[in-house]
C-alpha cells in the first residue's frame, strides 16, 4: 500500500498567534483527501447527527457554523462548541469506536466536507498528522476542564465573568475595541450553564461597568470585552 506524502512541519502554537492544530490539520486532510470527501450542505437549524449515533467519517468546516452539544441524564442540554470553518469533529467517536458523545446542528447555512473513516485512519499513518492530531484533541480537553470551571462557580456573577474570559481566549478575535465574540445570548448562557435572563443582566452590569460592549449587525450579536483577564480578576 502506497503511504500518503509526509505533512509540512507544523509551526509552534505554545506562545500563540500562529494557527491553530485543527486549522493546520484541517488543510492537511483537504489537501490530501478533499477529492476523496463529500460534500453535505445544511440548512439553518438543521441536526447533522444525535448524540449516540455512530459515526462513519470525520467531519470538516468549510462554510458555516457547528453547535455541539451534550445532554446529561437529567435532560440538561450544554452548548460544548461552537465550530466554524477550519475546524473538524467526530475525531474521537472513530478513534475509541464508541458512539458520539454529542449532537451537531448547523447554527447557520453550512458546508461540511465528509472524510471516510477508511481514510481517517490513513492519514493517521503518518506521525505528523498524528502530532498534530494529539495537539487538537489536547486542546479541546483543556476546553472540557476549563468549561467545567466555568460550570462549576457558584455565583453567576463569578460564572459569567469567567465563561466570558475563556470565550475571549477560545472563538475571540482581537480587534481594537477589545476581544470580540460572536456568539448570542441564548448559545452563552448555554456554554457558561446560566439562564439567559441571568446572563443578559449580569452582562449589562458589565457594560454599565464599560467592561464589555454588545453590538448587534446583520442579524448577529458580537460581544466586545475590553480586558479578558480583568473579568476574573478585577482591578
Amino acid at each position: 500500500m502506497n503511504m500518503p506524502p509526509p505533512l509540512p512541519v507544523s509551526p509552534s502554537y505554545a506562545n500563540g498567534g500562529g494557527p491553530s492544530p485543527m486549522s493546520i490539520l484541517y488543510e492537511s486532510m483537504d489537501q490530501r483527501f478533499g477529492k476523496d470527501c463529500t460534500p453535505v450542505r445544511l440548512k439553518r437549524n438543521t441536526v447533522l447527527f444525535s448524540q449516540g449515533e455512530t459515526l462513519t467519517c470525520l467531519y470538516l468546516v468549510e462554510q458555516g457554523e457547528i453547535a455541539l452539544t451534550r445532554v446529561s441524564p437529567d435532560g440538561r442540554e450544554t452548548l460544548i462548541a461552537i465550530l466554524g470553518p477550519g475546524e473538524f469533529f467526530g475525531e474521537g467517536a472513530l478513534l475509541g469506536g464508541c458512539p458520539a458523545t454529542f449532537s451537531a446542528r448547523a447554527t447557520r447555512r453550512s458546508v461540511l466536507l465528509k472524510l471516510p473513516e477508511r481514510k481517517f485512519r490513513r492519514a493517521l499513518e503518518d506521525p505528523q498528522s498524528c502530532r498534530m492530531l494529539l495537539e487538537a484533541v489536547a486542546r479541546r480537553c483543556d476546553d472540557a476542564w476549563t468549561q467545567m470551571e466555568v460550570l462549576g462557580c457558584t455565583h453567576v456573577r463569578d460564572k459569567v465573568r469567567t465563561g466570558l474570559a475563556w470565550l475571549s481566549g477560545r472563538i475571540g478575535v482581537a480587534t481594537g475595541e477589545g476581544v470580540r465574540i460572536d456568539m448570542n445570548l441564548s448559545q452563552m448562557a448555554r456554554m457558561v450553564g446560566c439562564a439567559r435572563e441571568t446572563l443578559s443582566r449580569e452582562v449589562s452590569e458589565l457594560r454599565r461597568q464599560k467592561a464589555v460592549d454588545v453590538r448587534h449587525s446583520n442579524g448577529r450579536i458580537s460581544f466586545f470585552v475590553r480586558n479578558p483577564g480583568g473579568l476574573i480578576d478585577p482591578q
